[in-house]
């Protein structure tokens, strides 16, 4: 008997249109996880389509008690964020943007992410970021202040960084500072409600720009401030 040659082109094509009718659609190598904190990198396409079209979700936040804040997209897991795709994220107005997997930020993935007009944009990951990137934060209404990665002030513009927070309207909290120059410091505390550690508990180094070391004058609400800190953590 001669070997039959089945022609198995028109069998492939329709398992594969029927694979459509019956929901079976083949994935697309850039789909999104369905948990937006294992999302690692974004392109500013896929950035705006989650922007448009994410539905939010719950989860819960420090300082917000027992209550989860809703419409949150959670993208916790990017380490790095282009201008473009930032203005993209930027128009997500159905809650608070959690990005607290970044831990840098230049000036212009912070100009972009300025414009973000929902409340609360979370990027606590930040262990560095230059003068121009302090004062695009500065003046976001949605960034909810915390600074609580950075652990130093010790760059030559440590001193422009410190007044550029400073000018902050808001809370603005580095509750795990450690090493800071005194003028860096003075600039610091012009913001009269600022969160730092206990004074005596910071290395105060020298000037990273090469100036002269000035001496610290610690001013009465920052002294009554430090004391109350001292209490607590004695009642602890």
């Amino acid at each position: 008997m001669k070997p039959v040659k089945a022609n198995l082109f028109p069998v492939v094509i329709a398992l594969f249109v029927s694979g459509f009718y019956l929901g079976f659609a083949p994935a697309h190598a850039d789909e999104l996880p369905e948990d937006t904190n294992k999302i690692e990198s974004l392109t500013p396409e896929q950035a705006r389509k989650l922007a448009e079209d994410f539905l939010g979700v719950e989860i819960d936040v420090k300082g917000f008690g027992k209550r989860g804040v809703p419409g949150c997209l959670p993208l916790n897991g990017l380490k790095s964020l282009d201008a473009e795709t930032a203005r993209a994220l930027a128009g997500y107005g159905k809650g608070p943007l959690p990005l607290n997997g970044l831990t840098t930020l230049d000036a212009e993935t912070a100009k972009a992410l300025v414009e973000f007009k929902s409340q609360y944009l979370f990027l606590s990951g930040l262990t560095t970021l230059d003068a121009a990137t302090a004062k695009s934060l500065a003046e976001s209404k949605a960034w909810n202040g915390d600074l609580s990665a950075v652990t130093a002030f010790d760059s030559p513009d440590s001193v422009a960084i410190a007044q550029a927070l400073a000018a902050r309207e808001g809370r603005l909290a580095l509750t795990n500072l450690k090493k800071i120059s005194p003028k860096t410091l003075s600039a610091l505390i012009e913001k009269e409600d600022v969160e730092i550690p206990l004074i005596e508990t910071l290395e105060l180094i020298p000037e990273p720009d090469g100036s002269a070391t000035e001496d610290l004058v610690i001013p009465e609400w920052l002294d009554e401030q430090q004391r109350q800190q001292r209490n607590a953590q004695a009642a602890k």
